[in-house]
């Protein structure tokens, strides 16, 4: 089975951000960070495999971009090729979620195969009312990304094998069709959880799981929170600066 290396990259941040809202129930008024929006670069077969694409280019959602980003135009890009990767040579990119930080850098691929849950893509033509915005449906003047990928897209009912080594794993909670990804390292298994555990709070190791404060559902979740224990002891969160204090895992 192929072993991988995982590369955290920086797509953009959601700035200001209340951390209360990011662990249900805990810390109301604290502080507030900008939350790095990650995808991640997995290596070790015979091609690069993205996961997530991020918000996408300043000019399609400059509210994830800091003042001091001003130089910047596409984050993601930028990261992949400081890791000798560029957009054209992606063949395979697994979507955790169809939420607009995460898939919004979509059209950046133009010979990528995307690979999504039908219950997220479900959700995402009509979602509730309060999650419109964020999917980018029904909003006026608004195209959601993942509309313009939908002729190259694979879509999961449940676990999937995306190649030795990759397995999509369904964990909804966060949404209803959220997705994480169980990588093979020779560290042992690895899960990219997606928002299901966006901070390393919510999964201390000490203590019980927090959810994030924006989820569809909480039943979910915890049957979620409980399949997690069993899949891995590794577990990178998405919105988590810490993330970055090593180039790769393991």
């Amino acid at each position: 089975m192929t072993t991988f290396r995982i590369y955290p990259l920086l797509c953009g941040h959601v700035i200001n951000h209340e951390f209360s809202s990011f662990v249900y129930r805990r810390d109301y008024g604290g502080r507030r960070f900008d939350a790095p929006c990650t995808a991640w670069l997995l290596r070790g077969g015979s091609e690069d495999i993205l996961v997530d694409t991020g918000p996408g280019p300043q000019t399609r959602a400059p509210q994830h971009y800091r003042k001091d980003d001003a130089a910047i135009t596409e984050h993601l890009p930028n990261a992949l090729n400081k890791l000798d990767s560029d957009p054209a040579r992606i063949r395979t990119v697994i979507l955790t979620h169809l939420h607009n930080d995460h898939v919004g850098g979509a059209h950046l691929f133009p010979n990528a195969h995307f690979h999504v849950q039908e219950a997220e893509l479900r959700e995402a033509v009509w979602p509730v009312p309060f999650q419109r915005p964020i999917y980018e449906i029904n909003q006026p003047g608004r195209t959601p990304p993942w509309t313009t990928i939908l002729d190259r897209m694979t879509v999961h009912t449940g676990d999937s094998d995306i190649t030795p080594g990759l397995r999509a794993i369904l964990l909804p909670g966060h949404t209803g069709g959220s997705q994480g990804v169980l990588v093979n390292t020779e560290a042992g298994p690895y899960l990219l959880p997606g928002d299901l555990v966006p901070l390393y709070d919510n999964w201390p190791a000490d203590g019980p799981p927090i959810p994030n404060g924006n989820h569809t559902d909480l039943y979910a979740y915890e049957r979620s929170f409980q399949r997690l224990r069993q899949l891995a002891a590794h577990i990178l969160p998405s919105h988590d600066p810490r993330v970055f204090d090593r180039p790769c895992y393991p």
